[in-house]
This record gives structure tokens, sequence and C-alpha cells, in this order.
């Protein structure tokens, strides 16, 4: 008798530790599938809609004719392109759109853009501070003069990036 009353008393903590195992192993999965609002060194500052704080995901750079910027939220998608700002795919009339920014886009197509935009437009407001694209430090030396206003040449980036276009700068309205 008492080998069964042995394995009757281990088995249930066989059995909770192999729920516990499953709850994790859950729990996990189902973070690796969320995007976590992480503040990180490329995007800073808030967005509001209607009020109600969104987190900060990522932001990602990009170019048709121009650069231009998408900020993912935690309940929606912020677009700067052309000057103006979108919400969703919707083109937001805004009383205030501060910006100041440059951007390129590299040889091999791929864009960078570092900014700051202030703005407040309907329900949605904010203050962005960007620097997405892994600007390097010569992209980020071109950013610079064009910002200042200096016309003399820059020198050809490193990295096999030369010949890239920037800039973008605009001034508050």
């Amino acid at each position: 008798m008492w080998p069964n009353s042995i394995a009757v008393a281990v088995t249930p903590v066989r059995l909770v530790g192999a729920v516990v195992a499953v709850v994790v192993a859950v729990a996990l999965a189902g973070a690796c599938g969320r995007p976590e609002p992480v503040a990180h060194r490329e995007l800073s500052g808030t967005v509001l809609v209607g009020g109600v704080p969104a987190a900060l995901l990522d932001c990602r750079p990009g170019h048709t004719d121009h650069v231009f910027v998408e900020v993912d939220t935690s309940i929606g998608v912020l677009r700067f392109a052309g000057g103006t700002l979108a919400w969703n795919g919707i083109a937001l009339g805004c009383q205030k759109l501060d910006r100041s920014w440059g951007g390129g886009i590299r040889r091999d197509g791929t864009a960078y853009f570092r900014g700051r935009l202030a703005f407040r437009c309907g329900p949605v407001a904010g203050d962005l501070t960007l620097d997405c694209g892994q600007i390097t430090p010569e992209e980020a030396a071109s950013l610079e003069r064009n910002r200042s206003g200096r016309s003399e040449a820059p020198p050809a980036p490193a990295g096999g990036q030369a010949g890239g276009q920037a800039g973008g700068s605009e001034e508050p309205r």
C-alpha cells in the first residue's frame, strides 16, 4: 500500500509543476508577439489622442520622392510627410505644427530622419524628438550643416553611402 500512497502524493506535485510551467510558457509566448512600449534613444516625447496618452513604440523613416517618418504608438500610427501630419492614414488639420527636421535617402534605398515635431491637430497632440534610421556620424554632420545653413560640400560618408540625399529642414508655422 505504501508505494501507492507515495505515488498519489507525488502526482499532484508534478501536476502543479507542469501547470505552472505551461502557464509561464503561454505568458512568455504571448509577450513575444506584442511590442513593448519601451522608450529608446530614437524616439522620445508624448502623443495624446483625445487626451489619452499613447505609448511610443517605434519610428520608421521611409521615402517616396521625399523622406517621411512614421511613429508607431500603442493606439495608432502618426505619419509626417510633405510638411503635414496624418493619423492612421487620415490627414490632420493642425492648429499648431512646429517642426525642425532633416532626413536623407541612402544609395541602398534606406532613409533616415532626425527632428522635433510639436503639434496640436484636433484630437491628436504631441511633442516628439525623433532620431530614426540608425543615422551615421557622417549623416549627422550633414544634417547639422544643412540645419546651420552652411553651404560647403560635405565629405563623402564612409560605408558606401556617398551620394545619399539629405535635406528637409522647416521652420515652425
